[in-house]
């Protein structure tokens, strides 16, 4: 009688995990076909920036690099969903900082700021990491 205690809460707990992880893994799909569909966007935004003259063209590469960059966030994101390491939710938040300091920084406070949350980031990786884990670098 006592190994039969917890039986059914643990089939109940095995079934809401599995479900939770297909979950997860239709909203990882969901994001990858996003990005897959925007891959027309870069295509486009590549020929803009070659048809445009020089002086105009790097409000677009900006906006070519903004983009390409969302996108390897959202790569990011989803691979994350499906692993769910440390590692790479480390390399999300490492990815959207530095779109966050290539795209929009405006000033040296935002540089600053995201240069010491890259070395905390850089420091987690090396020194919280265990020893079995695979290191972002």
């Amino acid at each position: 009688m006592h190994g039969e205690s917890g039986g059914p809460l643990k089939k109940i707990e095995k079934w809401m995990k599995s479900f939770i992880l297909w979950i997860e893994i239709l909203l990882a799909a969901f994001i990858m076909i996003t990005v897959l569909i925007s891959g027309k966007d870069i295509v486009v935004l590549i020929y803009t920036v070659f048809v445009t003259e020089a002086s105009a063209s790097y409000e677009i590469l900006q906006g070519l690099l903004t983009h390409i960059l969302l996108l390897v966030v959202g790569l990011e994101l989803a691979l994350m969903l499906i692993t769910h390491s440390a590692g790479n939710v480390l390399e999300v938040i490492l990815y959207a900082i530095a779109r966050k300091m290539l795209i929009s920084s405006s000033n040296t406070m935002d540089i600053l700021l995201g240069v010491i949350s890259l070395a905390i980031i850089f420091a987690v990786d090396k020194y919280l990491h265990t020893k079995d884990v695979k290191r972002l670098f």
